[in-house]
Formats: C-alpha cells, sequence, structure tokens
C-alpha cells in the first residue's frame, strides 16, 4: 500500500473516472492514522480543481470529509474561492472544502453537507459607479459618463477618466493657504455617494486619493482653504494621503458629530457604516489620531482602532488583520470569523439587496474568503453548504431560513 495516492489516481478522482478497486485504494490510504505533509499538500492542491461527483462511493466521501479539516488546518489563510467556481458542478472534494473549511459551522451539525437548494434567480455583482452631487445641488450619474470635463466646480475642474474622478484646482497650490475666513465661507462642497452594488475613485484637490465602498459617501470642498483639509465619510473609504505643505495643513475625517480621524501622513481604511455596531480605522502607513468625544489614540502601522456610537472609549487593536480590512478594495469578501449576520450585511451593500430573516438569525460563523466579482447565486451556492438556506423574493429581498 502506497503512503500517498498517485498523481494519476487523483487526476482520475477528480474525472470521475474511479475503478472499484481504485476507490479500495484511496479508502485504504485515507484510513492511515496519520498523513504525512507531502500528502497532505498533494491533497490540498487537488482541491483548486474542478471533481466531478459522477461515480464517488459514499464510503470514499465520508473519508474524505473524516480527513480534510486536518489536511486544511495548516491553510487556514492560503484557500482561495476555486470551489465556488465549479459549484454547479458539485464537486465533492470542493464540496467537502466548503463544508468544512470555508464555511466552518462553529455549531457543527450533525449531518454532513446539504444538498443542492433549487436554483435562485441570480444578480450580478456591483460594479464601479457612483453619483456625484454638485454645490448647487444638482447630481451627475458618473455609471453612464465618458472621460472628460465633468464639471467646473469653484476653483476646480472636475474631470472623469477611466472611472476616476480627479479635481484639478485652476490655481495649483492655494490647498492650504493661510486661514481666511470670508474664503472659508464662501467653500462650495461637493459630494460622492455610492449606492448599493457601486464603488468609485476619486482624488481631491489636494492630491489625495480615496477610494469608496458600496453605500458609502464623501463630502468635501472643491478647494482646499484655511488650516486644514477636511472631509466627512459615511460608510467606507481607504485613503492615501497627500502630503501638503510640510504637514502645515492637516488631513481631518469626520465620521460622526464626535469622532474623527487626524491624519499625520498616511494610507488608511475606515469602515463607518451605520448598521456596524462600531467604527473601525486601520492603519497600514504612517500615523492617524483617532478622538471621540474627550478621549485620543495614535495608531500605528499595523494597529487598527474601534469606537461605539454613544461611548467615548477608544479600542486599540495592536496587531490588526489588514488583510481583512482591505479585502473590499482588493476584490474580495473576507469573512474569516464572521457571523451569518455580518456576512449579510456584506452581502446586502454589494449586491443592493434586503436581507430578511425568517426565524431568527442562524448562529454560524465562518472563515475563508470569496471573489467580489462573483454572482449571488455563486456566493449563495456556497453558504448553503453550512445549513443555511434562502428564498430570493421580487428580485431584492433575500429570505433567510433556518
Amino acid at each position: 500500500m502506497p503512503t500517498s495516492p498517485d498523481a494519476q489516481l487523483l487526476q482520475r478522482l477528480r474525472a470521475g473516472n474511479l475503478s472499484p478497486a481504485d476507490i479500495d485504494t484511496l479508502i485504504s490510504w485515507l484510513s492511515e492514522k496519520e498523513l504525512s505533509p507531502e500528502t497532505k499538500e498533494m491533497l490540498l492542491q487537488q482541491l483548486h480543481h474542478p471533481v466531478s461527483n459522477a461515480g464517488i462511493d459514499p464510503r470514499l466521501r465520508s473519508m474524505l470529509e473524516a480527513k480534510l479539516p486536518a489536511i486544511l488546518a495548516k491553510r487556514r489563510r492560503v484557500i482561495d474561492i476555486a470551489w465556488v467556481r465549479y459549484a454547479s458542478a458539485a464537486a465533492v472534494l470542493l464540496l467537502v472544502t466548503a463544508g468544512v473549511f470555508l464555511l466552518n459551522n462553529k455549531q457543527k451539525p450533525k449531518s454532513s453537507i446539504a444538498g443542492t437548494a433549487p436554483a435562485l434567480p441570480d444578480i450580478a455583482p456591483g460594479k464601479q459607479g457612483a453619483i456625484l452631487t454638485l454645490a448647487d445641488g444638482s447630481t451627475v450619474v458618473l455609471d453612464s459618463l465618458g472621460n472628460g470635463l465633468v464639471a467646473t466646480q469653484h476653483g476646480a475642474k472636475v474631470l472623469l477618466h477611466d472611472g476616476r474622478l480627479d479635481y484639478h484646482p485652476d490655481a495649483p497650490g492655494n490647498a492650504a493657504a493661510p486661514a481666511n475666513p470670508a474664503a472659508s465661507a464662501s467653500l462650495a462642497y461637493n459630494t460622492m455617494t455610492t449606492p448599493k452594488g457601486r464603488q468609485f475613485q476619486l482624488t481631491l484637490p489636494d492630491g489625495t486619493k480615496v477610494w469608496l465602498d458600496a453605500a458609502s459617501s464623501i463630502r468635501y470642498p472643491t478647494e482646499f482653504t484655511g488650516g486644514s483639509r477636511r472631509v466627512e465619510l459615511t460608510g467606507e473609504a481607504y485613503f492615501e494621503v497627500a502630503p501638503q505643505n510640510g504637514g502645515a495643513a492637516p488631513f481631518i475625517v469626520d465620521v460622526s458629530h464626535s469622532s474623527q480621524v487626524q491624519v499625520l501622513g498616511t494610507h488608511f481604511n475606515i469602515n463607518a457604516y451605520a448598521d456596524e455596531p462600531a467604527t473601525s480605522t486601520t492603519l497600514l502607513e504612517g500615523a492617524v489620531r483617532i478622538v471621540n468625544g474627550d478621549q485620543n489614540a495614535i495608531l500605528k502601522p499595523g494597529q487598527q482602532s474601534r469606537t461605539i456610537t454613544g461611548n467615548n472609549a477608544i479600542m486599540v487593536i495592536p496587531n490588526a488583520d489588514t488583510e481583512k480590512a482591505m479585502a473590499w478594495k482588493n476584490g474580495v469578501f473576507d469573512f474569516q470569523d464572521a457571523t451569518l449576520e455580518q456576512v449579510m450585511r456584506q452581502l446586502q451593500r454589494w449586491y443592493d439587496i434586503d436581507v430578511v430573516y425568517e426565524k431568527g438569525i442562524p448562529k454560524l460563523e465562518f472563515v475563508g474568503t470569496m471573489g467580489r466579482d462573483l454572482s449571488l447565486n455563486a456566493v449563495l451556492n456556497g453558504l448553503e453548504m453550512s445549513k443555511v438556506h434562502f428564498r430570493l423574493e421580487a428580485g431584492k429581498r433575500l429570505i433567510v431560513l433556518p
């Protein structure tokens, strides 16, 4: 009996061409108490390929389900979402991966992986798009515009270029002029809003780059004057702040009536959705000062702050999961240690749906990642493998079933 499976044997498994002798060989191999690291790695690699379920012996399926948790434990952060791309093929190994690893039910349901539910109506993933509200209250839908001049706004030309809105001041260098009350009073403000199912990129008049996630908005002046550069944010955005006048004009993000992020030269992400329990600021580079009521804290790279509305306390996480914070910008859902409710909030914003729980919120937790370029149906097919089911009504109302 070989200590590891033959590569051709695994290929026949993926193709659904196992003979009875092949099945016996694999079952015998999987029955070993311990598998070598090389064997675990070989099997792990197979999980990133489609596998036909034709002719799979129930004994082999059971053995795979029993062994995969140990095999996958060493790769919690490496797993990708290849299984989703082949969900329609009901691939055995990939289904096991979804049930045991990617969609790990911390309650450990007694039954094995659920069968495929009836196909739901499909909804495409979100895309680039936003609504620009100009100083006079008029609006421009950026989704349908081509490259070129969008507007001229009080000291700045507003240009659209390859899915990014750029502000070009008419008089470069005046973005951080000495404080002038009259000038400040006459400032013109624009607001960029991303509806559900949209995200967009913006370059502010000072050169600061902003990536805006779905269901978010940022309000900003068309030119920065005075002793600071101040913007207002709801939802989620990633900032790469441009230096200005040797730091004499600090960049400030207001996220509520009592909370703000004061930038000391940095790259950072802010999650300030109203339906999230806390506002989170994650620092990637530089430094920021978090001010919440009468409390403040300075973050170092790799740290994250969390503040709760109505509570001035600032919690600082010293070793934050920066990849998780940046997942949305990198085109990924990161469901690491996420509850079902947290997962659904992300799906609501990206797929522009309303989520309703028919009989309470199932107590599930998940690990792993999924691409934000997947359709809603593909995502839900994966989630259903963890014993949660859905019904989509009227195109936008998603019912979570027990």
